[in-house]
């Protein structure tokens, strides 16, 4: 099983070497066989990086991890982006009696 993380410093699994030229990194990735960033080459493929070597990866894997790490990405961010006409009056409320409160 094949686990794509977009956030987290994935200079921990690359160092400080640089990118190949036209390479991106995506993120971190988890399989069976370790961790390690994951890595877009310019011809397309993705890999994993480890202190600046390369692993093969199943491509339609890594296509399928990334799709659903856009998908929960997505349904994230839709999670407390609903604001209600009385969410709205609240704030308005809250916002004349000088916001919200500092805390103590």
């Amino acid at each position: 099983m094949l686990k794509v993380t977009k956030a987290g410093n994935w200079k921990l699994y690359w160092g400080v070497m640089p990118l190949p030229d036209g390479a991106e990194a995506l993120g971190i990735v988890k399989r069976d066989s370790g961790t390690g960033v994951l890595i877009k080459l310019a011809n397309g493929n993705y890999v994993q990086g480890n202190a600046s070597g390369f692993r093969t990866l199943d491509q339609k894997a890594v296509k399928d991890a990334l799709s659903r790490s856009d998908a929960a990405a997505t349904l994230g961010s839709m999670g407390g982006s609903v604001t209600s006409q009385a969410k709205a009056a609240a704030a308005r409320a809250n916002g004349r009696k000088g916001g919200r409160p500092k805390k103590s």
